[in-house]
Order: structure tokens, then C-alpha cells, then sequence
């Protein structure tokens, strides 16, 4: 064979086996889900307005999740703080709120979540991972050969403990009127309403003793259809499925040589568990799931939809029953809408518990 006959062969080759490389690479892009932040460039604390209020007689205070009971502690660092910050000029002096508060994460109560941000999070909205992800472009999708990370509260996702007290015994509720808004409309016309499509994402736990009380889904009606446009996407937001059952919904995965939908609803949690070496998606077939189907961002229509949370079950020798539920919140990195196009997205949450007799 001549030489540049040899060299045509040669160079043929490589051709084929470069080819080769990038179907491979295109194939492997659409195998698990378009979703998934990267690069951990999404929501700061800075990008969340938080909220709470009581009513009903309750005082509360926020304080790092823990695994101990933080009640006495609490009442040693508001007794420790106004003792040594006293003589400071326009000094206000702590102690258990009553009525609303807005966080201010530069404040001594609500510093420990200023360093916060949300990415690459999956949960069933109690033990929260970090999976190992493979990225080509903005599509993601998880590794399930390697093992997941534990993911750090209140870096990766946003948690505290939320102490309640009062003079009687009480059942403690989170009210119907609650509600997580992106702070921004979600649309396609502007570069801040569509990164306000994260909110589809979103999700909230209350956990009470290692129970998980509830987890909510504000957002529903916002989905990302990662098939429309040629593989582009559209960004439906005011979406209510077929029949209203909110479905076609969820991820994109490859089926044969198809792109398909999974099938999931919107309506639905799904996430990656780790169990015994094995990394898999699961759907959550928890009865507390609550889905704003409403399409208001809040917890319910009426107030119906109040949610029992805890019961003030501790007395202390100060006279005061209490009690502590820990809040999460997380942008869902297995949902649709947790993509790099959305990274950015700010969220209003204001939180409204009130109480009810547990006779």
C-alpha cells in the first residue's frame, strides 16, 4: 500500500473513532435527567426572604438544627447576649419573639445560614445527599456507580430548628396561608422570570422527632418540558396536566433511541436514595405530601389545610410548655426545574404558625 493510501486509512479511521466518541458523548447527555444544578452558582441566602409568624398566645426562636435539646441553651445565650451587649449604644435586648420576624442573616439568631447556597441536592426531606454528577453542557445527570456525599445544612440546603413555648399545652399548626412565592413572576420574556422557574423546584419539609410532617411542593404548575423544541425545552408556568392529574410531568430520560418523558407528575416528589451501596430513583408515597395545585404558592385553600406540626409536650421548671420542629428547604435536584438556565431564582417564604387546643 502506498503511502498516502496509508495515511487516507489512518486518517479515515481516526474519523470513524471520533464519530464514534461523539455519539457516544450525545447518547450518554440524554441518559438521566436534564436537570441538576452545577458549579454551585445558584440561590445564596441572599436570594431568600424568610418570615415567620405566631399567633395564639406562642413564643418561638430560631436556632441551628441540632440533635440535643436546645431550650435551656437558648435561655443561657439570650441571658449571655444581653448581659454583654448591654451598654452598646441603641441596644435592643433579645429574647423569644412574639409575632412576626423577618430572618436577617446578619443577626447573631439567624447568622449560622448567611454562607448558605442550594445546588445538587436530593431528599426525602430528611437526610439530604449530594450526588456524584456527570456534565456535558448544562445537562447533568447523576452517576449512580459512585457514592453520594452528605450534604452540609445550611450550605447546600437551608435548615434550623424552630422552638415553640407558651404557658399551656399546645397542638401547634402551620397555617394554610403560608406560602413560598418567587419573588420575581415566572415567565419566558424576561431573563429574571425565567430564572424565577427554579420555584418549580423548590421544596419544604417539617420534621418533628426524625418524623417528617409534611412536605410541600409550591410550585407545581411550574414545569420545565425538557422534549419541546427540539430538545430546547419549554417552560410551562401555569401547567395543569391532563385532567388535571398533572401529568405528563417530571424528567427526560432516553428510552431506546427516544427521548421520552418518565411519566412522573408534577405533583409528585421523586429522588435518589442511597441504601446499602445501591444509589436509585424513587418516587416519595408519603401521605404528608402537600402539592399547591392552586397555583397561589400557598400551603392550602382554606383553612382546612392548616397542618398539625408538633405538640408543646415539654414542661420546663420556668412555668413554659415547648417543644422544636426543624424547617428544610431545598431546590430538588432530581425535579425538572433544577437546571443551569434557572440558577439565580429568589423566593419569598413566609412561614405563619398558630395553635390549637390538643384536649
Amino acid at each position: 500500500m502506498k503511502k498516502s493510501e496509508k495515511l487516507r486509512h489512518k486518517t479515515r479511521n481516526l474519523i470513524i473513532k471520533n464519530l464514534i466518541i461523539l455519539i457516544a458523548l450525545a447518547v450518554v447527555a440524554f441518559v438521566g435527567v436534564f436537570s441538576w444544578f452545577t458549579n454551585r452558582t445558584t440561590a445564596t441566602a441572599n436570594g431568600l426572604s424568610i418570615s415567620t409568624e405566631v399567633i395564639g398566645g406562642l413564643e418561638y426562636f430560631i436556632v441551628a438544627p441540632n440533635s440535643s435539646d436546645q431550650y435551656s441553651n437558648i435561655n443561657s445565650w439570650i441571658s449571655s447576649y444581653n448581659t454583654e451587649h448591654a451598654s452598646e449604644t441603641g441596644f435592643v435586648a433579645k429574647g423569644w419573639h412574639e409575632g412576626a420576624v423577618t430572618f436577617d442573616f446578619s443577626d447573631p439568631e439567624f447568622k449560622f445560614m448567611e454562607d448558605m447556597f442550594m445546588c445538587e441536592t436530593t431528599s426525602d426531606g430528611k437526610s439530604f445527599k449530594i450526588p456524584s454528577l456527570i456534565q456535558y453542557g448544562d445537562i447533568a445527570y447523576v452517576d449512580t456507580t459512585q457514592a453520594f456525599e452528605d450534604a452540609t445544612p445550611n450550605e447546600e440546603y437551608m435548615s434550623f430548628d424552630m422552638y415553640f413555648r407558651s404557658k399551656s399545652s399546645y397542638d401547634v399548626v402551620l397555617k394554610y396561608n403560608s406560602s413560598i412565592i418567587p419573588k420575581t413572576a415566572v415567565n419566558t420574556s424576561t431573563e429574571e422570570g425565567v430564572k424565577a422557574a427554579a420555584i418549580g423546584a423548590v421544596r419544604m419539609s417539617v420534621v418533628n422527632n426524625n418524623t417528617r410532617e409534611l412536605l410541600w411542593i409550591p410550585a407545581p404548575r411550574v414545569w420545565f418540558d425538557g422534549t419541546a423544541n427540539n430538545g430546547e425545552g419549554l417552560l410551562h408556568t401555569n401547567y395543569t396536566g391532563t385532567n388535571n392529574n398533572f401529568k405528563p410531568g417530571g424528567n427526560v430520560t432516553l428510552s431506546g433511541d427516544n427521548v421520552v418523558l418518565t411519566g412522573d407528575g408534577t405533583n409528585e416528589h421523586w429522588y435518589y436514595t442511597e441504601l446499602n451501596g445501591s444509589r436509585t430513583r424513587v418516587k416519595d408515597p408519603g401521605s404528608d405530601i402537600v402539592a399547591s395545585t392552586s397555583g397561589d404558592y400557598s400551603l392550602g385553600a382554606n383553612s382546612s389545610a392548616d397542618r398539625t406540626v408538633v405538640t408543646l409536650s415539654h414542661h420546663n421548671n420556668d412555668g413554659y410548655y415547648y417543644n422544636h420542629v426543624r424547617i428544610n428547604l431545598w431546590i430538588e435536584g432530581e425535579d425538572a426545574e433544577s437546571r443551569l438556565k434557572f440558577v439565580g431564582g429568589k423566593f419569598n417564604m413566609s412561614l405563619i404558625f398558630d395553635t390549637i387546643s390538643n384536649s
